[in-house]
């Protein structure tokens, strides 16, 4: 029995059907209707797939970054400048988790913050960074009162010194742990300092601190590590210096002074 393919539409025939003019009058719904399954596939392979994957990629990349900044943000713990000091991201992130465990945190979701900067411009330039963003950023932070420590070498430390910007140690201290603290305290000699009072303690000897120069760097010969006097974390200040020192480990848990 012959077959009639005279007037029987091939496969092509169909798909080409969907790029012939459209009548603008008939709805997209009514055409949709209308069309095969050959062509309904045809149909939305060229018009929305591509959109679809694009709308479904930018949605990826946006929820990434409200998981990374939103969901997962971490609370700022302790906040620490470093000032002109070198040392590599992976011991110094060890480093600041640990010490985050120490004050019974949990590292997920709280943050001790120990970045460098840079006010040095030869070191800076090697390092790529920028000394008057650096310096205005360390002020900024002091006055706005969100930062809470420092470590810098002797001069950088008594410029900062100098200005008023470090806790009295003599006062903030206890007897015990100024005693546990005597061979490594920085005491100003100048003329203010009548009484000979400690504003920073030396960290050369901490073998804690040391470690954050597994990986390099250390080209700070002396820091000293100070609080900040306008801190709203004194005590997570204090926390560091027992962190830091088996010394005063021995004496005990902080005295909190304020929660």
């Amino acid at each position: 029995m012959a077959i009639d393919v005279k007037n029987k539409k091939t496969s092509l025939d169909e798909e080409a059907a969907i790029y012939e003019k459209r009548d603008e009058t008939e709805s997209e719904k009514s055409r949709w209707k209308k069309m095969n399954r050959s062509q309904k596939i045809t149909q939305f392979k060229t018009y929305y797939l591509r959109p679809l994957i694009i709308g479904v990629l930018v949605l990826c990349v946006v929820g990434f970054f409200i998981y990374k900044d939103v969901i997962t943000k971490k609370d700022i713990a302790f906040r620490c400048a470093i000032v002109n000091e070198v040392a590599t991201e992976i011991p110094v992130n060890a480093f600041s988790d640990d010490f985050t465990k120490y004050m019974k945190l949990d590292p997920d979701k709280n943050l001790s913050s120990f970045h460098f900067y840079y006010t040095d411009t030869q070191l800076a330039q090697k390092v790529g960074a920028s000394t008057a963003s650096d310096l205005s950023q360390i002020s900024s932070l002091i006055y706005a009162s969100l930062l809470d420590g420092m470590i810098a070498g002797e001069k950088d430390f008594t410029t900062y010194h100098d200005n008023g910007f470090f806790v009295d140690l003599n006062e903030f201290l206890s007897e015990e742990e100024l005693k546990a603290m005597e061979p490594y305290l920085y005491i100003p000699d100048d003329e203010k300092n009548t009484q000979k009072h400690a504003y920073g303690v030396y960290l050369e000897k901490s073998e804690r601190y040391n470690s954050i120069f597994q990986g390099g760097g250390g080209v700070v010969g002396k820091p000293i590590y100070g609080i900040i006097t306008n801190s709203e974390n004194t005590d997570r200040g204090r926390y560091f210096l027992y962190y830091l020192f088996p010394e005063l480990q021995k004496l005990g848990d902080p005295v909190m002074q304020k929660e």
